[in-house]
C-alpha cells in the first residue's frame, strides 16, 4: 500500500482467486504460504510523496501509520490540520500500543494460572470469561477513549473544513 489511491488499478471483486478456506486452516485445506514483504524500507519523506502513504500494521498498536503529504504551498490552517491529525495519530497508537501490551500480559497471566492449577489447555468458555472481565475492568478506560477519540475528531473535521473554504475562496477569488 506504498501508492495513494488514485494511482492504484480498480480490482473488480471477481479478479479475486481466494481459496474457500482463507478464514481458517481445515483438513484438506492446503496451509498459508508465506507471502513476501512488499513495500518501502523506510519511512517516505513527506515533502517528495505526491500522496499520503499508509504503512503496514504497526506491530504493537495494530493500527497503520500514515505518512502525511504536504507541498511548500500549504496555507498554515493546512499547515495546522496536517499537524493535528499526525498528533490524534500519535496520541491513538500510544493508547493502543499500552491497552495492547496490558491485554496480553493479562491474558499470558490468566493461561499461566490456569495451566498451573492443573488445567492442560484453556478452553472456549474461560477464556471469554476472562475477556469480559478485561473489558468489564477495563470499561471507564475505553469510555474516556471514546470522548477524546470523539473530541479529538472533531477538532479534525471543524479544520478540515476551515481548509476546504479556504480553497474555495482561493479559487473563487482567481476565478473572478
Amino acid at each position: 500500500m506504498n501508492k495513494c489511491f488514485r494511482c492504484q488499478p480498480r480490482i473488480l471483486f471477481f479478479q479475486f482467486s481466494l481459496p474457500r478456506c482463507y478464514a481458517a486452516v481445515q483438513p484438506g485445506c492446503p496451509p498459508p504460504q508465506e507471502k513476501p514483504v512488499v513495500g518501502l524500507a523506510h519511512k517516505p519523506d513527506p515533502k517528495t510523496v505526491k500522496c499520503d502513504y499508509i504503512g503496514p500494521p504497526d506491530t504493537q498498536s495494530n493500527l497503520r501509520p500514515y505518512v502525511r503529504h504536504y507541498g511548500d504551498e500549504e496555507t498554515r490552517l493546512a499547515r495546522s490540520l496536517r499537524l493535528k491529525r499526525i498528533e490524534v495519530e500519535a496520541w491513538n497508537t500510544d493508547f493502543w500500543t499500552r491497552h495492547n501490551k496490558r491485554f496480553y500480559e493479562e491474558k499470558e497471566d490468566f493461561i499461566r494460572l490456569h495451566k498451573e492449577s492443573g488445567t492442560s489447555e484453556v478452553s472456549a468458555d474461560q477464556m471469554s470469561d476472562f475477556y469480559k472481565a478485561f473489558l468489564d475492568k477495563n470499561w471507564r478506560i475505553h469510555m474516556m477513549y471514546n470522548i477524546s477519540w470523539y473530541l479529538k475528531n472533531f477538532d479534525i473535521l471543524t479544520l478540515a473544513a476551515a481548509v476546504q473554504l479556504q480553497r474555495l475562496l482561493a479559487l473563487a477569488k482567481r476565478r473572478t
